[in-house]
């Protein structure tokens, strides 16, 4: 792409910085609430049910799932079912506010790995805080990634691989400000606003593409034709997209990212009361969720654009690119700088409450454990922006290595891959706690190691396939040096379930080996667990 294909202006360029600095100020007003390290973490527990409610959607809503979703209806086999994973996450909402709130929020935890030493062990607590951190880590440099792909789209910056690494080291430095000034409080705020802008850009996007195309009928004419709208097979393991696949992907994703997953968990904390986080739970899964199957129907109306409109298609290096070639090139001046502001700032937004989950992780599961000697407030909080700027320059380069994963891979792919070997192990963790009596430290720590390494193999076959392909070589005569036969077909196994396999593999095999231990206390689980010892149901019958 050259430089005379950008049309940012003067006016889009004024109204990217004005919305910036509006950002900064809320953060910089918020960061004077700030007296204690639950105020950073948890904005003093004080938020209402809705705010709580927009942050957590657009927590999880990223560059990773607008980019990804509208990219995946752009492949060429892609189809708007891509969909069906926000089904999934609406369907499992139920469960989720029965699992997770009333324990957590009773413990008075500032981290979901405390939990897990209270019960089990230490070594629990420490090894899924590490999940933890290597699954945020690969999930912020993913989105770093899809960002830098507006970014470089917008600049005009060439090349792949050229042009986004100048915008990751661009977008990273900006996350890493935004996030050291506010913590939770301005994170939360910034969501609220962020979340109107998103979606009003979203419904202006899908109504300026239908008329560009000719109307509704004639988008929907090429959209039949092209097989946007034909439902994918029920079941094959091997296929990326199937019905399971798609249901499996946000039943999993949202069962790890409330309950296990410190940004989603920190944020519910928030709440003033459980009876507020379980609310806020409710009007994001089963109301503000719904919202985001428009992502896969803008998809949609993109590609029935770029069939009408080849000279635009042809300036997308991939598919990932429809949406930010899309804005850039077609929306009108004013309404083009707000919408690439409102997508850049929540991607700030995401950092910012990835980036505090991660210190506050470091902070109190791992700092605060190992020393004896309490941190003043004031120590407290410069300990987490210190954290915050160390985490900020790590997930900065990691952007750079998932960056790599772009040629060959979509988005949300590349989230599969480098963030669900640990996400899923994580989930199992936690779920042979709440749903357990019998498991015990060490089996789950043996079977969460055994379930990591498994889905982690299962990713790396996968790259090495593609690594293969790559290098035009034949894969008889190169596999052999690489990886046995017969662990090839683990190669060919859909992303989609990474999550779930590395969460049942751990789950199984966690609460298999703990049947070769003793088994814990009745003391030690009561109150930690939904499934109660046959002792502890005596006791409370007495009581």
């Amino acid at each position: 792409m050259n430089s005379q294909d950008v049309t940012i202006g003067i006016l889009d360029s004024f109204i990217l910085v004005v919305y910036f600095f509006g950002l900064m100020i809320i953060a910089a007003y918020q960061s004077r609430k700030m007296k204690s390290q639950d105020d950073y973490f948890l904005a003093g527990r004080t938020m209402s049910k809705w705010p709580i409610a927009l942050s957590m959607f657009v927590a999880l809503f990223s560059t990773n799932s607008f980019l990804g979703v509208t990219g995946w209806v752009n492949r060429p086999e892609g189809t708007v079912w891509i969909g069906l994973q926000n089904l999934g996450i609406i369907l499992v909402v139920p469960i989720v506010i029965v699992l997770y709130p009333k324990i957590f929020f009773r413990l008075n935890v500032t981290t979901a790995y405390e939990y897990l030493e209270k019960r089990f062990d230490y070594r629990v607590r420490l090894f899924a805080a590490l999940c933890f951190i290597g699954a945020r880590v690969m999930w912020m440099s993913s989105m770093i990634y899809a960002a830098s792909l507006v970014i470089a789209t917008m600049l005009g910056w060439g090349s792949l691989e050229g042009g986004s690494g100048q915008a990751i080291l661009l977008v990273g430095l900006l996350g890493i400000a935004f996030a050291m000034m506010g913590g939770m409080h301005s994170v939360i705020w910034t969501d609220v606003v962020q979340f109107f802008v998103i979606f009003g850009g979203v419904v202006v996007m899908m109504f300026t593409a239908i008329e560009k195309v000719g109307g509704p009928v004639k988008a929907m004419e090429i959209a039949v034709h092209a097989g946007k709208w034909e439902p994918p097979i029920f079941f094959d393991v091997n296929q990326e997209l199937t019905i399971v696949s798609g249901l499996c992907l946000g039943v999993i994703g949202y069962l790890s990212s409330a309950g296990s997953d410190q940004v989603l968990f920190q944020t519910y904390l928030t709440a003033r009361s459980l009876d507020e986080a379980k609310k806020s739970l409710w009007r994001n899964g089963l109301f503000l969720k719904p919202l985001s199957l428009l992502f896969p129907l803008l998809g949609l109306c993109l590609y029935t654009y770029y069939v009408v409109h080849p000279e635009h298609a042809a300036l997308m290096r991939i598919p990932d690119d429809a949406l930010p070639v899309f804005v850039t090139q077609v929306m009108p001046v004013g309404i083009k700088g707000l919408l690439i502001a409102g997508i850049m700032s929540a991607v700030l937004t995401s950092l910012g409450s990835g980036l505090a989950a991660l210190s506050a992780c470091v902070q109190v599961d791992f700092v605060k454990r190992w020393r004896q000697n309490r941190f003043s407030n004031h120590s407290s909080i410069f300990l987490a922006r210190t954290l915050t700027l160390i985490w900020g320059l790590v997930v900065v380069s990691g952007g750079f290595l998932v960056s790599n994963l772009g040629k060959d891979n979509n988005i949300i792919q590349i989230l599969n891959m480098v963030m669900y070997p640990f996400a899923g192990v994580l989930l199992g963790i936690f779920l042979l706690g709440l749903l357990t009596r019998r498991a015990n430290g060490i089996g789950v720590l043996i079977g969460a190691s055994l379930g990591f390494f498994i889905t982690l193999t299962i990713s790396l076959v996968r790259r090495l396939l593609q690594s293969v392909e790559l290098l035009d070589v034949s894969s008889p005569f190169l596999i052999p040096h690489l990886i046995p036969h017969w662990m090839a077909p683990l190669g060919n196994i859909s992303t989609f379930y990474y999550g779930f396999l590395g969460a049942t593999a751990t789950f199984c095999l966690g609460f298999f080996l703990s049947l070769f231990f003793p088994e814990p206390p009745f003391e030690k689980i009561d109150g930690l667990s939904h499934i109660k010892s046959r002792k502890i149901r005596k006791i409370h019958s007495k009581m």
